[in-house]
């Protein structure tokens, strides 16, 4: 799953990536932002962090290697 941190509404994407680890551990978590540069401890386990903008190529391999 790849999200943004700042959304709409009350979820942001930490919140998100949180939540989709809590219900479904397997799944890639890719979390953005060209904002906000959260610390490892803010993420959930195993949870890759890109600075926006990132290189598309450099997404594509964290994928193909999670």
């Amino acid at each position: 799953m790849l999200t943004d941190i700042e959304m709409p509404g009350s979820m942001d994407g930490i919140r998100l990536a949180h939540y989709v680890r809590d219900r479904h551990p397997p799944t890639v978590l890719l979390v953005a932002s060209g904002v906000v540069r959260p610390s490892p401890d803010d993420l959930p386990t195993g949870a890759h962090f890109f600075a926006k903008p990132f290189n598309p190529q450099v997404l594509l391999q964290q994928i193909c290697q999670a």
